[in-house]
């Protein structure tokens, strides 16, 4: 069996990594024959990090050569398309003389998407992101219409796609053998607890939402401490240190903390997220504390693996609880390590793709 993967990223990015890159070792030992072919790969990803009121042109020289890639990219996909069994596409939004093409193609394909791209909600006021969210607001029904299955990471994201295909839920996956092997790792316990939050800067502003509670948390804990990873966030009177991210130390970097943190607000994007911070603190054997929204409420065993917090105001004792009780927060974290291997690892989630991708190709 031949399969064309797709990506939109390659793997320094979490959704391409997770949803793509992950896999193959396993697929190739299964005897798949995986090609992958990716619209922006890692050398051309930091535009899309870049702020587009702090960069616009920056910005907008970004967004012309994604456009002018994922042309070529669809070209090249459609050619090679025809000598494989299945196509594989991973949030790549072709235009539409390209889904023309592969309207026309029997090769079956399978479409994978990770967060609520189809929301017109604005999560930005410069009219660059609102530009591409209605761009992806009206391009996933028609990928969708394409695909004859999709793979999604939720409820709340497989109820759009159902609307065009028949879907597979698959939350994460992560790989879990390597924070595993971090956490077992002896560490120096340091003068006081420190808190973990990692992600990039499209989310560090969620931060904000819990500021006063952190700052009241500083000067009534000794030594307590917030490391940042992947993004800038700075606040009077709590003592932050950013630190940049890499594949290679994220797994050494959580389990260096004790508690990972991940406020989020309630609204249609983040409904539609995966929940990856948490897996990510989880497989680190670390206690978490997060709003209930979306996805969340379903990984963390309230009061087993972590603690949801029931609103901004439950933020300050939920993770008082965890700062004062040291045992509490062994046990949190090595439930939360179980449930992740169990649920969510690599592992645990990689033949129900397998699975997908056979049926597909017996089906055409």
């Amino acid at each position: 069996m031949q399969v064309l993967f797709v990506t939109q990223y390659g793997p320094r990015a979490a959704s391409s990594r997770t949803r793509v890159f992950n896999y193959l070792t396993f697929l190739r030992e299964q005897g798949v024959e995986c090609h992958v072919l990716t619209v922006l790969p890692d050398d051309l990803i930091d535009g899309s990090h870049v702020v587009a009121t702090h960069q616009p042109l920056r910005k907008i020289l970004y967004y012309v050569r994604a456009a002018w890639r994922t042309v070529a990219c669809g070209l090249r996909t459609a050619w090679r398309a025809t000598g494989v069994d299945v196509l594989f596409v991973q949030k790549v939004i072709f235009p539409a003389p390209v889904r023309w093409w592969l309207r026309r193609l029997p090769t079956p394909m399978v479409y994978d998407f990770d967060d609520a791209i189809f929301t017109t909600e604005i999560r930005s006021g410069h009219w660059l992101a609102r530009w591409k969210e209605a761009r992806n607001a009206r391009g996933l029904p028609a990928m969708l219409r394409l695909a004859q299955h999709a793979v999604v990471e939720n409820d709340y994201t497989a109820d759009v796609a159902r609307r065009f295909c028949p879907v597979l839920t698959i939350t994460g996956p992560i790989d879990t053998e390597r924070f595993i092997a971090a956490a077992a790792i002896p560490r120096v316990a340091p003068e006081g607890v420190v808190l973990a939050w990692i992600g990039s800067g499209s989310t560090v502003a969620y931060l904000d939402r819990i500021r006063e509670p952190l700052r009241r948390l500083s000067t009534r804990f000794t030594g307590l401490r917030l490391l940042v990873i992947g993004a800038q966030w700075s606040a009077p009177g709590i003592d932050i240190e950013c630190r940049g991210w890499s594949l290679a130390r994220e797994a050494a970097d959580l389990a260096a903390c004790d508690i990972g943190i991940m406020p989020v607000p309630d609204d249609s994007w983040t409904r539609g997220k995966g929940g990856y911070k948490l897996l990510q603190y989880m497989a680190a054997a670390l206690p978490v504390v997060t709003d209930p929204v979306g996805i969340n409420a379903e990984i963390v065993a309230n009061g087993e693996s972590g603690i949801l917090a029931a609103g901004d105001h439950d933020w300050e004792p939920s993770l008082v609880r965890l700062i004062e009780d040291g045992e509490m927060r062994r046990r949190f974290g090595a439930a939360g390590q179980e449930r992740v291997v169990a649920r969510y690892s690599q592992n645990a989630q990689q033949s129900q793709l397998l699975d997908l991708l056979r049926q597909m190709a017996g089906a055409r």
